[in-house]
């Protein structure tokens, strides 16, 4: 995607100034999501080194949060960046996976949660099952 010189400075700018807005209100998501989207525009404008540097602040904000869907984007990135370092890339791909293991998982419980049976009771009755919960 070909992106004007103005539009990525602009973008970077807006995204430096959400970072310093966060790291003030203490809003590690926010400041993580700046980080991996300022990542992106330095991978896009071929500034490898500066990618790097942002993808491995956001996944350090990711894992103290935790935020699991930073975490996956933030290995995501990381095994793309890392592409010379074959051990490096094997590493952040058995975590990525690991972590989309574990909200797959985490997905399928709230699925077979009885507290879920209640967002299904408009296709039917009222589950009886949840009688206690009214």
């Amino acid at each position: 995607a070909v992106v004007s010189t103005q539009s990525t400075g602009d973008a970077k700018r807006k995204l430096r100034e959400t970072v310093v807005m966060a790291n003030k209100a203490d809003l590690n998501k926010l400041t993580s999501t700046a980080f991996l989207l300022l990542a992106h525009i330095f991978v896009d404008i071929g500034n490898q080194s500066d990618a790097l540097e942002m993808v491995k602040s956001a996944h350090e904000i990711a894992n103290r949060i935790p935020d699991i869907s930073l975490q996956i984007w933030s290995c995501k990135l990381l095994e793309r960046l890392s592409g010379e370092q074959p051990d490096k890339v094997a590493e952040m791909r058995e975590l990525r996976e690991k972590l989309q293991g574990k909200l797959e998982r985490e997905g399928e419980e709230c699925r077979a949660s009885p507290d879920n049976s209640l967002l299904q009771w408009l296709d039917s009755e009222f589950p009886s099952s949840c009688m206690s919960m009214v």
